[in-house]
């Protein structure tokens, strides 16, 4: 079986001349190598010139990853594709275990190694120095071993394998994504969409410098990462971090949770995100289909809950529900919080707290432009903070910087009132809708025309 190794250059003629190397002397399974150059002005080209064994592609400029990477699979001979960034160096039985990894299961689609510098859940921080101590640290890491492999729902494109028919199914990397940043993220999330897993080879470490090539010429990574994690968020209605940062079991095929943007609504479940008080004067919160319920009266003080948000006499539809973990924050558990809630740190910081993430307000605009206020916000330590990861900041034009938040009541450019859940916004039909769910028509944030027309759209709420 045939590997199709594409790599990228971009200048750095070090670092590619060491990764060529570094594939030479360990790839223990057939391969071709396919470089693309995207314009490099130091001497790479003519040195990949004379590589009896590379094939080059040339660019007179810099076409982007996404494109590059188009442009060498067009002309790969393999049955296995494998996207390796330049700035590299694998390791002993790299390929032979990646491939074991891909292969075990034809629902795999997308497998990647651990590294030194990735997305979380494949990263290891491992300690060495030269490459001769990594290549000795790898040789002993890097040992066969399915156990040690483990499901994702992204993988980073520094290094990234799947079959030929898993590219003639889902199409080339989408070159909206200019330069690079989240096309990776895009493509496996269209695997899962496809049906396919994504794994992480655990048995397998392939060292990664990062960045190099953004660094080397001078772009402005964070401000390209800002602007193509914009368009995924249009493409797709929820923010990448809730693939990148942990592992959303509604993300992965064959997984159906209520109330997520990977999956259809399904029209007939009553709202997720509101209060309610039982026959027995408990009161719950209802979350994609449980209720759980608040622990204390001094729980309920802690979530800064005003009841007339809590709609009263909601028995009958708490009735048929059943019943999930309690919410207690006094317990300090992050797990007992509500799934989505406003926090405030010690310092007067400003959080949204949404499936387990963490986004830091930079501006009162962006707090304002979603209707919360200060005085709603739960109050967490540092230590619980810090314990969350921290996705993309809320800042300037909240609306682009930031999926559609759930659990808010709108007020429609068009006269009615959106309720919305699951990055989707469900139009209220029937005015005792409000007095049902808790929900007060004079607080509802205006929602802005191009919001509306943009947002998908769930089942009617009666």
């Amino acid at each position: 079986m045939l590997t199709s190794i594409v790599m990228l250059t971009l200048n750095n003629m070090d670092q590619t001349v060491a990764c060529i190397h570094s594939i030479r002397a360990f790839s223990d399974s057939p391969y071709e190598l396919i470089v693309v150059d995207n314009g490099s002005t130091d001497g790479t080209v003519g040195w990949l010139y004379e590589q009896p064994d590379v094939r080059l592609i040339r660019n007179g400029t810099n076409v982007g990853f996404a494109a590059a990477c188009n442009q060498g699979m067009a002309v790969a001979r393999g049955d296995v594709f494998l996207l390796l960034n330049n700035d590299t160096l694998v390791s002993p039985r790299w390929l032979s275990q990646l491939l074991a990894a891909l292969l075990s299961d034809p629902s795999v689609g997308i497998v990647g190694p651990v590294s030194n510098f990735v997305l979380p859940m494949q990263k290891l921080p491992e300690s060495y120095g030269s490459p001769e101590q990594f290549f000795r640290f790898a040789d002993g890491f890097n040992r066969h071993d399915p156990s040690r492999w483990r499901v994702a729902t992204a993988l980073s494109g520094f290094c990234m394998m799947f079959r030929r028919s898993t590219w003639e199914r889902l199409g080339n990397l989408d070159e909206q994504f200019n330069v690079g940043g989240y096309e990776d993220i895009d493509y496996g999330y269209r695997a899962m969409k496809a049906g396919l897993s994504l794994r992480i080879a655990g048995d397998t470490f392939i060292h990664h410098e990062g960045n190099r090539s953004f660094n080397a010429n001078h772009y402005d990574m964070y401000a390209i990462a800002g602007v193509n994690r914009r368009k995924y968020i249009r493409k797709w209605g929820y923010n990448p971090e809730r693939l990148i940062l942990q592992l959303d079991p509604g993300f992965l095929p064959g997984i159906r949770m209520q109330a997520h943007p990977h999956h259809e609504p399904d029209p007939f479940a009553i709202p997720s995100g509101w209060y309610g008080t039982a026959a027995n004067g408990c009161v719950y919160r209802v979350e994609r289909g449980v209720k759980r319920p608040i622990a204390s009266y001094d729980d309920l003080l802690r979530l800064n809950l005003s009841m007339d948000r809590v709609a009263l006499g909601a028995h009958d539809l708490l009735a048929g529900l059943p019943e999930g973990i309690p919410i207690r924050p006094l317990s300090g558990m992050l797990k007992d919080y509500p799934d989505v809630f406003i926090a405030s740190d010690p310092f007067g910081g400003f959080h949204s707290i949404a499936y387990g993430i963490r986004y830091p307000f930079r501006d009162m605009g962006s707090i304002r432009a979603f209707g919360l206020r200060y005085e709603d916000a739960v109050p967490l330590g540092l230590e619980q903070i810090h314990s969350l990861p921290e996705g993309w900041p809320i800042q300037g034009d909240a609306w682009e910087e930031h999926e559609l938040m759930d659990h808010v009541l709108y007020a429609g450019p068009d006269g009615a009132f959106y309720y919305s859940e699951g990055q989707r916004l469900r139009r209220i039909v029937s005015s005792g809708a409000f007095g049902r769910y808790g929900w007060r028509p004079e607080k509802a944030v205006p929602l802005p025309p191009h919001v509306l027309h943009r947002s998908p759209r769930g089942a009617d709420i009666a």
